[in-house]
């Protein structure tokens, strides 16, 4: 009779790498269910079902996982803002199709996560500095993309195109909060394709 072959180890960064995103989802998951001051470290470890020491070996504090969290969703939705851009055609397709993406976002538990953590920052001098930066790039890179399709429509990017992403990301983080409190997707939808209509219509024109 023929033993089956014993399955391989697992490296020790496959390992850290598994348990790193344990730590992540069960981070997020208590930021969505209880807050940022419901994240707390005993908490997260009770969601992710291991030990505290565990968690701290790869997370020495909660701010360290709380930039993690962010971190990830950055990397995700500049995947999704890309591929989005680059589908258009014409450059009022790709700010559209970009709108539509950032929108997509509103319901993810994700964005409320990081939205709790974003908050945060104003009272927790810790995590600002962990969070801070990687925010920071990822704005950066938003106005850059935006830039970018304004300049191949041949629209200056001027004080009043700034304002209206200002106003966007108010707009995003608004509805992020109205999902949490009533998660009605027919309505938050309709919200969008107003606000949507509006921005294109100012950007480009009616």
């Amino acid at each position: 009779m023929t033993r089956a072959a014993p399955k391989p180890r697992r490296s020790q960064a496959d390992r850290s790498a598994a348990t790193r995103a344990k730590v992540i989802a069960a981070a997020r998951d208590v930021l969505c269910a209880q807050g940022y001051s419901g994240a707390t470290m005993h908490a997260i470890r009770d969601a992710a079902g291991m030990s505290l020491g565990a968690i701290q070996h790869q997370f020495p504090t909660k701010a360290k996982i709380m930039a993690a969290v962010a971190a990830e969703f950055s990397a995700y939705r500049t995947r999704i803002y890309i591929d989005a851009i680059r589908q258009g055609t014409t450059p009022r397709e790709s700010m559209e199709n970009l709108i539509d993406a950032n929108f997509r976002m509103v319901s993810r538990p994700e964005m409320a996560a990081v939205l709790e953590i974003h908050l945060a920052r104003r009272n927790d001098p810790d995590l600002d500095r962990e969070v801070g930066p990687g925010a920071r790039r990822f704005d950066r890179r938003v106005r850059l993309w935006a830039y970018s399709i304004l300049h191949a429509a041949g629209i200056r990017d001027d004080a009043a195109h700034r304002s209206l992403q200002l106003l966007n990301n108010a707009v995003t983080r608004g509805l992020t909060v109205e999902y949490i409190r009533n998660p009605d997707p027919a309505v938050v939808e309709q919200a969008i394709a107003i606000w949507k209509a509006q921005m294109l219509d100012l950007i480009f024109g009616a």
